[in-house]
């Protein structure tokens, strides 16, 4: 990773990941916090986590950013072409079973697992900008994957205008001292529907106040 830093001006770090903190599974092992950390340290500009199939939070580590998990981008689970043998043989279903009628008796009708599970079908789409090899500006785009739709809509990404998501990572990255306030959503029509509310802030420590509204933009400020 040190190599990759003398060799680039930005160094992204992908963690598939799905260890947890005791039983809460928004909350990443301890583990998966220090190896991330410990990237930064090594040069990385910011360590994209993902395994879980849910939101994780945001940290800011010197002046590095740490997504411990975005969720999922694309869960279309329900339209695979095919199962594995013991998915069957798990059900008590011949394997010559149709998908449609294996999904009905797996989620009970719609009614259990995945199709109930609201953290599942909501995750953020991040993208910055970068000046000098420093991340400045970040924008975090809240994607829907249609938990209420019909199954062959579930798991296909759309922008999400909803500031339920961006209430969510901002209770799940409170831990890390990443201060998100959240505007009304009055203030979003101001903007293209494609694009989120642009507010500055400033980094205090490890502390990140963050301004946010349909989606949300911060500057990394040394």
């Amino acid at each position: 990773m040190r190599e990759a830093r003398r060799q680039a001006d930005i160094v992204l770090v992908s963690v598939h990941a799905h260890e947890m903190k005791g039983t809460d599974s928004t909350v990443a092992a301890q583990f998966v916090e220090t190896f991330a950390r410990e990237c930064i340290d090594a040069g990385a500009s910011a360590v994209i986590g993902h395994g879980p199939h849910e939101l994780r939070g945001i940290e800011v580590y010197h002046g590095g950013l740490i997504f411990y998990s975005l969720g999922n981008f694309i869960f279309q689970t329900e339209t695979v072409a095919l199962q594995p043998y013991d998915a069957f043989i798990g059900k008590n279903l011949p394997v010559d079973t149709k998908i449609g009628e294996y999904m009905d008796r797996r989620s009970n009708n719609g009614t259990k697992g995945y199709s109930v599970q609201e953290n599942i079908w909501r995750a953020v789409l991040p993208s910055w900008t970068v000046e000098d090899g420093k991340i400045k500006d970040v924008r975090l785009y809240p994607i829907d994957l249609a938990q209420k739709g019909t199954r062959s809509q579930r798991g296909t990404p759309k922008l999400s205008h909803d500031n339920a998501t961006l209430e969510h990572i901002r209770k799940l990255s409170e831990p890390y001292g990443t201060v998100i306030d959240i505007k009304t959503a009055s203030a979003r029509s101001r903007c293209p529907k494609s694009q989120g509310l642009f507010f500055s802030s400033k980094v205090v420590g490890p502390r990140l106040t963050v301004m946010v509204g349909g989606g949300f933009f911060y500057k990394a400020m040394s």
